[in-house]
Protein backbone atom coordinates (compact mmCIF):
# COMPACT_ATOMS: atom_id res chain seq x y z
CA UNK A 1 0.00 0.00 0.00
CA UNK A 2 2.92 2.34 0.89
CA UNK A 3 4.29 2.03 -2.40
CA UNK A 4 1.13 2.36 -4.23
CA UNK A 5 1.08 5.53 -2.23
CA UNK A 6 3.82 7.08 -3.08
CA UNK A 7 3.61 6.22 -7.43
CA UNK A 8 0.00 7.81 -6.71
CA UNK A 9 1.75 11.05 -5.03
CA UNK A 10 4.47 11.37 -8.41
CA UNK A 11 1.52 10.66 -10.13
CA UNK A 12 -0.15 14.22 -8.94
CA UNK A 13 2.56 15.97 -8.41
CA UNK A 14 3.75 15.76 -12.06
CA UNK A 15 0.61 18.25 -12.77
CA UNK A 16 1.27 21.24 -10.34
CA UNK A 17 3.06 23.30 -12.10
CA UNK A 18 1.94 23.91 -15.82
CA UNK A 19 4.64 26.10 -16.54
CA UNK A 20 7.06 23.50 -16.58
CA UNK A 21 4.78 22.02 -18.62
CA UNK A 22 4.64 24.50 -20.58
CA UNK A 23 8.57 25.39 -20.95
CA UNK A 24 8.93 21.58 -21.82
CA UNK A 25 6.18 21.28 -24.37
CA UNK A 26 7.81 24.36 -26.33
CA UNK A 27 11.60 23.73 -25.53
CA UNK A 28 11.46 20.53 -26.61
CA UNK A 29 10.28 21.21 -29.91
CA UNK A 30 12.56 24.43 -30.35
CA UNK A 31 16.01 22.37 -29.39
CA UNK A 32 14.75 19.78 -32.16
CA UNK A 33 14.72 22.77 -34.75
CA UNK A 34 17.53 23.62 -33.92
CA UNK A 35 19.21 20.66 -34.10
CA UNK A 36 17.94 20.43 -37.70
CA UNK A 37 19.38 23.60 -38.60
CA UNK A 38 22.44 22.40 -37.49
CA UNK A 39 22.56 19.51 -39.47
CA UNK A 40 22.55 21.92 -42.56
CA UNK A 41 25.30 24.04 -41.69
CA UNK A 42 27.95 22.76 -44.07
CA UNK A 43 31.87 21.84 -42.89
CA UNK A 44 33.53 23.59 -45.91
CA UNK A 45 35.97 25.79 -43.73
CA UNK A 46 37.50 25.87 -40.54
CA UNK A 47 34.88 28.75 -39.22
CA UNK A 48 31.88 26.67 -40.45
CA UNK A 49 33.53 23.75 -37.81
CA UNK A 50 34.20 26.45 -35.35
CA UNK A 51 30.18 27.04 -35.78
CA UNK A 52 29.34 23.60 -35.67
CA UNK A 53 30.87 22.53 -32.74
CA UNK A 54 29.66 25.61 -30.77
CA UNK A 55 26.09 25.10 -31.76
CA UNK A 56 26.83 21.50 -31.12
CA UNK A 57 27.98 22.53 -27.45
CA UNK A 58 24.91 24.76 -26.85
CA UNK A 59 21.90 22.62 -28.33
CA UNK A 60 23.90 19.50 -25.61
CA UNK A 61 23.74 21.64 -22.71
CA UNK A 62 20.57 23.19 -23.35
CA UNK A 63 19.18 19.83 -23.77
CA UNK A 64 20.96 18.60 -20.04
CA UNK A 65 19.60 22.04 -18.18
CA UNK A 66 16.51 21.60 -19.59
CA UNK A 67 15.78 17.64 -18.01
CA UNK A 68 18.20 18.45 -15.36
CA UNK A 69 16.58 21.40 -14.18
CA UNK A 70 12.93 19.55 -14.30
CA UNK A 71 14.61 16.82 -12.47
CA UNK A 72 15.42 19.44 -9.90
CA UNK A 73 12.22 21.34 -9.47
CA UNK A 74 10.60 17.71 -8.63
CA UNK A 75 13.23 17.40 -6.21
CA UNK A 76 12.86 20.80 -4.44
CA UNK A 77 8.84 20.22 -4.35
CA UNK A 78 9.39 16.73 -2.55
CA UNK A 79 11.18 17.92 0.01
CA UNK A 80 9.03 20.62 0.77
CA UNK A 81 11.18 23.38 -0.40
CA UNK A 82 9.90 25.94 -2.24
CA UNK A 83 10.15 25.34 -5.46
CA UNK A 84 11.06 27.53 -8.05
CA UNK A 85 11.90 27.21 -11.65
CA UNK A 86 14.65 29.37 -12.07
CA UNK A 87 16.50 28.46 -9.10
CA UNK A 88 15.93 24.69 -10.70
CA UNK A 89 17.19 25.57 -13.92
CA UNK A 90 20.02 27.69 -12.47
CA UNK A 91 21.39 24.63 -9.92
CA UNK A 92 21.26 22.64 -13.26
CA UNK A 93 23.28 24.81 -15.43
CA UNK A 94 25.68 25.40 -12.63
CA UNK A 95 25.96 21.63 -12.42
CA UNK A 96 26.02 20.59 -15.75
CA UNK A 97 29.52 18.58 -16.18
CA UNK A 98 28.16 15.79 -12.97
CA UNK A 99 24.49 15.79 -15.44
CA UNK A 100 26.85 15.36 -18.16
CA UNK A 101 28.81 11.96 -17.02
CA UNK A 102 25.44 10.79 -15.56
CA UNK A 103 24.64 11.46 -19.17
CA UNK A 104 27.63 9.65 -21.15
CA UNK A 105 27.70 6.82 -18.56
CA UNK A 106 23.72 6.34 -20.30
CA UNK A 107 24.73 6.89 -23.57
CA UNK A 108 27.82 4.13 -23.16
CA UNK A 109 25.01 1.26 -21.97
CA UNK A 110 22.55 2.57 -25.00
CA UNK A 111 25.69 1.51 -27.49
CA UNK A 112 25.80 -1.51 -25.10
CA UNK A 113 22.30 -2.73 -25.52
CA UNK A 114 22.96 -1.75 -29.27
CA UNK A 115 25.63 -4.41 -29.56
CA UNK A 116 23.08 -6.81 -28.11
CA UNK A 117 20.25 -5.76 -30.49
CA UNK A 118 22.85 -6.98 -33.40
CA UNK A 119 21.97 -10.57 -32.48
CA UNK A 120 17.80 -10.22 -33.59
CA UNK A 121 18.31 -12.24 -36.97
CA UNK A 122 20.58 -14.70 -35.39
CA UNK A 123 20.29 -15.29 -31.79
CA UNK A 124 16.20 -16.23 -31.70
CA UNK A 125 16.36 -18.65 -34.57
CA UNK A 126 19.60 -20.34 -32.17
CA UNK A 127 17.62 -21.15 -29.05
CA UNK A 128 14.80 -22.30 -31.39
CA UNK A 129 17.32 -24.51 -33.03
CA UNK A 130 18.71 -26.41 -30.01
CA UNK A 131 15.23 -26.96 -28.07
CA UNK A 132 13.57 -30.60 -28.40
CA UNK A 133 11.52 -31.60 -31.90
CA UNK A 134 8.31 -31.36 -30.01
CA UNK A 135 8.57 -28.22 -28.64
CA UNK A 136 9.81 -26.56 -31.90
CA UNK A 137 6.40 -28.11 -33.61
CA UNK A 138 4.41 -25.50 -30.92
CA UNK A 139 6.79 -22.73 -30.51
CA UNK A 140 7.45 -20.58 -33.87
CA UNK A 141 10.55 -18.40 -34.37
CA UNK A 142 8.31 -15.42 -34.24
CA UNK A 143 7.88 -16.37 -30.57
CA UNK A 144 11.43 -16.11 -29.70
CA UNK A 145 11.88 -12.92 -31.91
CA UNK A 146 9.12 -11.38 -29.62
CA UNK A 147 10.87 -12.17 -26.46
CA UNK A 148 14.42 -10.89 -27.85
CA UNK A 149 12.42 -7.78 -29.03
CA UNK A 150 11.05 -7.48 -25.62
CA UNK A 151 14.66 -8.46 -23.80
CA UNK A 152 16.08 -5.63 -25.90
CA UNK A 153 13.39 -3.13 -24.88
CA UNK A 154 13.34 -3.50 -21.16
CA UNK A 155 17.47 -3.13 -21.33
CA UNK A 156 17.34 -0.18 -23.69
CA UNK A 157 14.16 1.77 -22.21
CA UNK A 158 13.57 0.42 -18.73
CA UNK A 159 16.86 -0.80 -16.78
CA UNK A 160 19.12 1.27 -18.87
CA UNK A 161 17.28 4.75 -18.03
CA UNK A 162 16.11 3.64 -14.62
CA UNK A 163 19.43 2.36 -13.22
CA UNK A 164 21.18 6.05 -14.42
CA UNK A 165 18.31 8.53 -13.73
CA UNK A 166 18.30 8.48 -9.73
CA UNK A 167 22.51 10.04 -10.12
CA UNK A 168 21.25 11.86 -12.91
CA UNK A 169 19.00 13.78 -10.35
CA UNK A 170 21.33 13.35 -7.71
CA UNK A 171 24.11 15.60 -9.74
CA UNK A 172 21.94 17.91 -10.86
CA UNK A 173 21.13 19.06 -7.29
CA UNK A 174 24.45 18.47 -6.06
CA UNK A 175 27.22 18.26 -8.43
CA UNK A 176 29.60 15.60 -8.29
CA UNK A 177 28.97 15.58 -4.60
CA UNK A 178 26.09 13.62 -5.88
CA UNK A 179 27.68 10.95 -6.77
CA UNK A 180 29.58 10.03 -3.94
CA UNK A 181 29.09 7.39 -1.07
CA UNK A 182 26.27 9.93 0.34
CA UNK A 183 24.60 9.93 -3.23
CA UNK A 184 25.10 6.11 -4.23
CA UNK A 185 23.23 4.80 -1.03
CA UNK A 186 20.52 6.74 -1.87
CA UNK A 187 20.70 5.81 -5.20
CA UNK A 188 20.47 1.98 -3.80
CA UNK A 189 17.50 2.71 -1.90
CA UNK A 190 16.19 4.11 -4.81
CA UNK A 191 16.70 0.73 -7.38
CA UNK A 192 15.52 -1.62 -4.27
CA UNK A 193 12.04 0.54 -4.48
CA UNK A 194 9.20 -1.43 -6.59
CA UNK A 195 7.21 1.87 -6.40
CA UNK A 196 9.81 3.27 -8.78
CA UNK A 197 10.46 0.66 -11.30
CA UNK A 198 6.78 0.14 -11.62
CA UNK A 199 6.93 3.69 -12.51
CA UNK A 200 9.56 3.32 -14.88
CA UNK A 201 7.96 0.30 -16.61
CA UNK A 202 4.33 2.35 -16.74
CA UNK A 203 6.54 5.28 -18.19
CA UNK A 204 8.43 3.26 -20.72
CA UNK A 205 5.08 1.19 -21.82
CA UNK A 206 2.87 4.66 -21.89
CA UNK A 207 6.23 6.94 -23.75
CA UNK A 208 7.86 4.23 -25.78
CA UNK A 209 5.66 1.50 -26.82
CA UNK A 210 2.23 3.47 -27.00
CA UNK A 211 4.32 6.36 -29.28
CA UNK A 212 5.25 3.91 -31.54
CA UNK A 213 1.52 1.95 -31.90
CA UNK A 214 -0.14 5.49 -32.40
CA UNK A 215 2.86 7.05 -35.05
CA UNK A 216 2.43 3.71 -37.15
CA UNK A 217 -1.41 3.90 -37.56
CA UNK A 218 -2.20 5.31 -40.47
CA UNK A 219 -5.86 5.63 -42.26
CA UNK A 220 -6.82 3.67 -45.50
CA UNK A 221 -4.88 4.92 -48.62
CA UNK A 222 -7.42 3.72 -51.13
CA UNK A 223 -10.47 5.89 -49.47
CA UNK A 224 -8.37 9.04 -47.57
CA UNK A 225 -7.25 12.29 -49.36
CA UNK A 226 -4.07 14.11 -48.77
CA UNK A 227 -5.83 16.37 -46.64
CA UNK A 228 -6.96 13.40 -44.01
CA UNK A 229 -3.45 12.13 -44.38
CA UNK A 230 -1.89 15.31 -43.10
CA UNK A 231 -4.88 15.87 -40.28
CA UNK A 232 -3.62 12.19 -39.29
CA UNK A 233 -0.39 12.38 -39.25
CA UNK A 234 -0.30 16.03 -37.33
CA UNK A 235 -2.54 14.67 -34.77
CA UNK A 236 -1.03 11.24 -34.47
CA UNK A 237 2.19 12.87 -33.76
CA UNK A 238 0.61 15.36 -31.28
CA UNK A 239 -0.62 12.84 -29.30
CA UNK A 240 2.56 11.15 -29.66
CA UNK A 241 4.59 14.06 -28.19
CA UNK A 242 1.71 14.64 -25.64
CA UNK A 243 2.15 10.90 -24.45
CA UNK A 244 6.27 10.99 -24.38
CA UNK A 245 5.92 14.40 -22.71
CA UNK A 246 3.84 13.06 -20.07
CA UNK A 247 5.60 9.83 -19.25
CA UNK A 248 8.90 12.07 -18.81
CA UNK A 249 6.93 14.47 -16.37
CA UNK A 250 6.55 11.31 -14.67
CA UNK A 251 9.47 9.98 -14.40
CA UNK A 252 10.80 13.16 -12.93
CA UNK A 253 8.60 13.41 -10.25
CA UNK A 254 8.99 9.92 -9.07
CA UNK A 255 12.50 10.20 -9.62
CA UNK A 256 12.60 13.71 -7.40
CA UNK A 257 10.27 11.99 -4.65
CA UNK A 258 13.02 9.07 -4.45
CA UNK A 259 16.00 11.18 -4.89
CA UNK A 260 15.13 13.48 -1.40
CA UNK A 261 16.60 10.36 0.08
CA UNK A 262 20.10 11.72 -0.31
CA UNK A 263 19.52 14.73 1.94
CA UNK A 264 18.28 12.44 4.39
CA UNK A 265 21.07 10.12 4.04
CA UNK A 266 23.34 13.14 4.54
CA UNK A 267 21.35 13.95 7.63
CA UNK A 268 21.94 10.73 9.09
CA UNK A 269 25.66 10.54 8.12
CA UNK A 270 27.02 14.25 8.27
CA UNK A 271 24.77 15.02 10.92
CA UNK A 272 23.56 18.38 8.22
CA UNK A 273 21.73 18.09 5.36
CA UNK A 274 23.85 18.93 2.24
CA UNK A 275 20.75 20.86 0.18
Amino acid sequence: MASLAMAADAFKGCFRNWWLWLIQFLANPLLFCLFTAWLLIPVANAWHLVLNILLASFLLSAALVLQAGTLNYFYSQNRNEGAHLRDAFARALRNLFAVAVCAAVLYLLWILVGKVDAYKETLPAYVRSILPVFLRRHIGLPVFQGIFDAIVFALRWILAPGLVLPLLASASRFGFRGLRRQGLTAWKKTVFSLSYWATVVLAALLGVLATEKIMVWTPDFRTSSLAVETASVSIRALVSYLLGLCAWMLICSVVGRQARTFGEVADDLGGQSVA
